[in-house]
């Protein structure tokens, strides 16, 4: 296996891969500090025409860039992982995660597609991994504990670095097959290498089949946990229902007040008629007495 073919995976799930160290953060400190500085001597080589304070003013930002480089971390490149680092970044991947995946996307492009046995399925622990660690019932608290079972991205990753090694060492294998006499003793040798290989290559597969059922039953805790919180919001709109409903009496009183005030008006209204027809007839008078 050429060095570019090497995997990195193994340094760094276990640690022993040196990450970029973060600066100290003094360093943006005194850059800030410089760069006030300096816009106080500019400031004061402009107003008094003192080429003196100006250089000076000058040399300061200069010092200023030269600490702030010095200041900022490096920047991470992932190269392998391409767009998905946005998709697992916006997932709450860590740097050591996004690096662990990028390794991992380059071993599967340097690997040749793998499948079930059934000539339909390819083994893809990568998006098995990304389906648990963006599940919500993988990261909702209530289901804690089937998530610390597993890390779903360094089981992909060492899947990957398992079936990358198998069949980097098919790969050797059959190419000796291939120049080698089928009945002598080297050819016979390497036939059993095979036959072993394709026995390690059985039990890689077998992990990544325990991935994807993993990855089901965490789609099916899904739908529990979705059952559950439509029950608990279920709950809470019927405290909001008993609430309305409670108020069925005051309406009531309301609607029998309204209904009181309506015959009061329609009485009211009654005795109103009477007196305006009364006070619009004409008054009759008394007939005069007989002159004697």
């Amino acid at each position: 296996m050429s060095e570019a073919e090497q995997s990195r995976l193994p340094a760094l799930l276990n640690g022993s891969h040196r990450a970029p160290r973060t600066p100290s953060r003094w360093w943006i400190r005194s850059a800030n500090a410089a760069g006030v500085s300096a816009a106080g001597l500019v400031t004061v080589g402009f107003v008094g025409a003192d080429t003196v304070w100006l250089f000076g003013g000058v040399a300061l930002m200069a010092l200023t860039t030269g600490l702030r480089r010095l200041g900022t971390p490096p920047r991470q490149v992932y190269p392998n992982l391409g767009r998905a680092q946005f998709a697992w970044r916006a997932a709450g991947a860590t740097p050591h995660q996004l690096a662990i995946l990028d390794e991992a996307h380059r071993l599967r492009r340097l690997t040749p597609p793998i499948g079930y046995r059934d000539r339909r399925t390819l083994v893809d622990p990568l998006a098995d991994a990304y389906a648990i660690f963006t599940s919500p019932a993988w990261r909702d608290p209530w289901l804690a504990d089937h998530k610390l079972v597993i890390d779903p991205v360094v089981e992909a990753a060492e899947i990957l670095d398992y079936l990358h090694r198998v069949t980097a060492l098919l790969t050797d294998v059959r190419r000796q097959l291939v120049v080698l006499p089928d009945d002598s003793a080297a050819a016979r040798t390497y036939q059993g290498y095979e036959r072993a290989l394709l026995g390690s290559l059985d039990d890689g597969l077998r992990r990544a089949r325990a991935l994807t059922a993993y990855r089901t039953e965490v789609r099916r805790l899904e739908a529990v946990l979705r059952s559950t919180q439509a029950l608990a919001e279920a709950e809470t709109f019927g405290d909001r229902v008993l609430d309305v409903v409670s108020e069925s009496a005051r309406q009531e009183l309301a609607t029998q007040q309204l209904d009181d005030s309506r015959s009061q008006l329609r009485t009211l209204e009654t005795g109103l008629r009477e007196i305006t027809e009364l006070l619009g007839s004409v008054p009759t008078l008394p007939a005069e007495p007989p002159k004697r």
